[in-house]
């Protein structure tokens, strides 16, 4: 495993346990209706973020392939002997 693969499972096991620990401890202190009213409020700023960063993507793609302007070189594989 690689270290980035790591550092990112420990710091996403981190922040689950944090996020159960905040519910339970918001539940006691705040109540059940407002942590409802807060995690519909971070699902929804979440769906939002989401649609504002997807990539445009072209609305009806031509039938026709795109033709290069210029020719392409290819490169050759020497063989090694």
């Amino acid at each position: 495993m690689s270290r980035t693969t790591f550092r990112n499972t420990v710091l996403g096991i981190g922040a689950t346990a944090a996020a159960i620990a905040f519910g339970y401890f918001g539940v006691q202190y705040i109540g059940k209706n407002n942590m409802f009213t807060i995690a519909a409020a971070v699902g929804g700023a979440g769906a939002i973020s989401y649609v504002l960063q997807k990539p445009n993507q072209p609305q009806a793609p031509n039938s026709e392939p795109e033709v290069p302007t210029a020719p392409i070189k290819t490169q050759r594989r020497r063989n090694k002997s």
